[in-house]
């Protein structure tokens, strides 16, 4: 008996003197890594990948980088409805602007609202005719485009004396000029839409046409020509602005 009992006691005690070996605990993260929060606030999808594949191992910089990420978005998110708005408004106040812009301000001029010499060369006669077609300038106003800029808007009256139905602008080519230097068009104003509205033959039509001025006191030459011909023949109009 006593024997098993030494026996018991020696196995105890070698038991006692083994090693002890503790379970492996993963290093204790201290604080968050400051240059991929950031880099997460910079290209959001960066953080949520940080965010995934560190929130077991790395726990504080995966909340942090996500966070960051939710950030940028929210502010973009943001940022991209006040410009939307305020390209709105832009857009409105331009449209509700360029509604009204053009004032009518009258041409100090003789009868017919504007002072106009019709100075006929090249074998036109005075009712203004010119190869198939007939346009006379009868009128002239001074106004505004959106830009703000100063325009004189022309008023022919133009018959088509031709077979075919055809539209100011594919039949006639008119210009203007201010001391010899051509005028720009100006499209922006609502009245000028009906330059390529086809009329039938012998229908007489007013049509307006824009033109964006250098000053408001040169007088403006206005010459008239068939947009396809094989002649030189023209219709030149002086509309005095001052």
């Amino acid at each position: 008996m006593d024997e098993n009992n030494n026996q018991q006691f020696n196995t105890q005690q070698q038991f006692n003197q083994q090693p002890y070996y503790s379970q492996p605990q993963p290093p204790q993260e201290e604080k968050a890594n400051v240059g991929l929060a950031i880099l997460s606030f910079i290209i959001p999808i960066v953080g949520l990948i940080l965010y995934l594949t560190k929130k077991d191992s790395q726990p504080k910089t995966a909340k942090a980088c996500g966070k960051c990420a939710l950030a940028c978005v929210i502010i973009n998110i943001i940022i991209t409805i006040i410009y939307s708005v305020a390209v709105g408004s832009a857009v409105k106040e331009v449209v509700d602007d360029s509604s009204s812009i053009t004032e009518n301000y009258e041409i100090p001029s003789a009868p017919n609202e504007v002072d106009a010499e019709n100075n006929d060369t090249d074998n036109n006669s005075s009712d203004g005719k010119i190869g198939n077609y007939a346009c006379v300038v009868k009128g002239a106003e001074l106004g505004k485009n959106w830009e703000g800029k100063d325009t004189v808007i022309i008023t022919f009256d133009f018959t088509n004396n031709s077979s075919n139905p055809a539209s100011f602008d594919v039949a006639l080519d008119s210009k203007a000029y201010q001391d010899g230097i051509g005028l720009e068009t100006d499209w922006s104003n609502d009245e000028t839409d009906l330059l390529d509205v086809e009329i039938k033959p012998g229908i007489t039509k007013e049509v307006k046409k824009a033109y964006v001025l250098r000053d408001t006191t040169t007088d403006v030459e206005i010459e008239i020509s068939e947009l396809f011909s094989f002649n030189d023949d023209k219709i030149v109009t002086t509309v005095k602005l001052g």
